[in-house]
């Protein structure tokens, strides 16, 4: 997690480096990604970097989630009510919301590159079987989406499978 002081930093600051963070770990696997590069785009020194953070993968994980609740807001909602369409919609809101927002190249890469580390976030997701399997062929089709497969194809499957699964 942050450290108190990042969450303390006044907006400029907290967005420069923001801005490097979603930068490097757009255009790097988290295994590929450098502080040096982070710390030069938010024009911080190498010391604050660590006084905000633990580590690059605290960087990450904090930059995932923070984007994450960014494009949740836009999420539809009414999943709890187990209507496919419901999901559906909130599968082709996240997908456009990152690409509207500029987080495709994130996602894809936290979706790829990165799953091992991001699948620490979403497995605290879902609490009872339907729920995860429900995350699973969500975060799946939203996956194969961002790999350049038929968004239509996917989205049919994903209403294929869940028709059934919620039934």
């Amino acid at each position: 997690m942050t450290t108190a002081t990042f969450s303390r930093l006044k907006s400029p600051k907290r967005e420069a480096i923001e801005k490097a963070l979603l930068k490097e770990f757009s255009s790097y696997p988290l295994q590929e990604a450098t502080v040096a590069r982070i710390v030069e785009d938010a024009g911080i020194s190498r010391g604050a970097f660590y006084v905000y953070f633990t580590d690059l993968k605290d960087a990450y994980l904090y930059m995932c989630r923070e984007i994450i609740r960014r494009v949740h807001l836009s999420n539809p909602g009414g999943l709890e009510s187990g209507d496919p369409e419901k999901y559906i919609e909130a599968v082709k809101t996240f997908v456009g919301s990152t690409e509207a927002k500029g987080y495709m190249k994130f996602f894809a890469r936290a979706f790829v590159d990165n799953a091992k580390v991001t699948q620490e976030i979403w497995r605290q997701e879902a609490a009872n079987p339907v729920a995860w399997a429900v995350s699973l062929l969500c975060h799946e089709t939203i996956r194969s989406i961002y790999n350049g497969s038929d968004a239509q194809e996917c989205i049919e499957r994903l209403r294929g499978v869940l028709s059934k699964l919620l039934a």
